[in-house]
């Protein structure tokens, strides 16, 4: 992945501590990672989400700065295959969960804030994509084995 921290570098920044583990929750001191998360949403020629560390069910999330954070900015926008951004429930409200595009995506611009773009693995997203899904919910479980 590459991160555009230069754009949104809180962002980036919660992506990568969360990716390497090296944050504790600021509410309970329980470490903060994906290691172990579990992809929960695939949209067919939508996107796959992920990054529910609290639940796994893609209802919660929490950022290294609290609960969630705000909208940084919107400057990134989903023109192609392979965009990260932060799956949240309304403005400001980003957490931990995360998305990648299967396919230019613009109408997510302006509400979702777009922080990176797929560079290698694209395999792995061709394999994702292909995951049998019962109403956008994978059958089978999909998780983040490591990282970092």
């Amino acid at each position: 992945l590459q991160l555009f921290s230069n754009m949104c570098p809180r962002t980036c920044e919660n992506f990568r501590a969360l990716c390497c583990g090296e944050a504790k929750s600021l509410i309970d001191g329980r470490e903060l990672t994906y290691k172990d998360s579990l992809f929960h949403r695939i949209v067919k020629n939508g996107w796959i989400q992920g990054g529910d560390i609290v639940s796994g069910k893609g209802d919660q999330g929490e950022s290294i700065y609290g609960l969630t954070f705000e909208d940084e900015n919107f400057s990134i926008h989903h023109k192609g295959r392979g965009v990260l951004g932060m799956a949240n429930k309304g403005r400001h409200s980003n957490a931990s969960q995360f998305y990648i595009t299967l396919q230019p995506s613009p109408y997510l611009d302006k509400k979702y804030v777009a922080f990176g773009q797929l560079i290698e693995g694209t395999d792995v997203l061709q394999r994702l994509e292909a995951v049998p899904t019962d109403n956008e919910r994978p059958t089978v479980p999909c998780k983040i084995i490591n990282c970092g």
